[in-house]
């Protein structure tokens, strides 16, 4: 048995991509899988599978079942429960993790290509600052999220890929909530 967290970009935010999280814990237990908790309104799933499955193929198989059962399009980034721990574990900027509107991960669909990260270090950042690990980017925004100059919603088109970010404590919660 193995723990997964599907992280849905954009849900429950505006008017037109809302679904409760009643209707996506029955959506995820449709599909087969057990022990599904979420966590705050903002589409976060964590749910138990038999087996290993490949994150990607995951991600597509709840997504396929989002638009076909709600008519949803999001993107949806699963990690297991092994792996967020390791992102918890693996913090560059331990040192700002007490304060959770600072702290963000963004959750990348798939790992971006080297070009694309590199290019990063040319974007205006102002005093934000940031970390590529593989599929996912750490960022510490010092004046909160609002005050940020280096986006996060420019990741996407920025790295070529899909993401969808959560701050510190929600990272946190969803890695204790799926630990193994």
């Amino acid at each position: 048995m193995k723990r997964y967290v599907a992280l849905l970009r954009g849900v429950n935010i505006g008017a037109k991509k809302r679904i409760g999280m009643v209707d996506l814990r029955a959506l995820i237990e449709s599909l087969g899988y057990t022990e599904v908790k979420t966590y705050v309104n903002s589409g976060n799933v964590v749910f138990t599978a038999v087996r290993a499955y490949d994150n990607v193929a995951l991600a597509g198989k709840i997504d396929e079942a989002l638009s076909a059962e709600y008519g949803l399009d999001v993107p949806v980034v699963v990690r297991s429960g092994k792996e967020l721990a390791l992102i918890v574990a693996n913090n560059p900027f331990p040192e700002h993790a007490a304060n959770h509107k600072t702290l963000h991960v963004s959750f990348l669909s798939e790992e971006p290509a080297a070009d694309q990260v590199d290019a990063l270090s040319s974007m205006d950042r102002g005093e934000d600052e940031y970390r590529v690990f593989g599929e996912n980017v750490y960022l510490h925004y010092p004046n909160g999220i609002s005050g940020a100059v280096f986006m996060v919603n420019g990741l996407d088109k920025a790295l070529k890929v899909d993401s969808t970010s959560r701050n510190w404590r929600t990272v946190v919660a969803l890695a204790e909530m799926a630990a193994e």
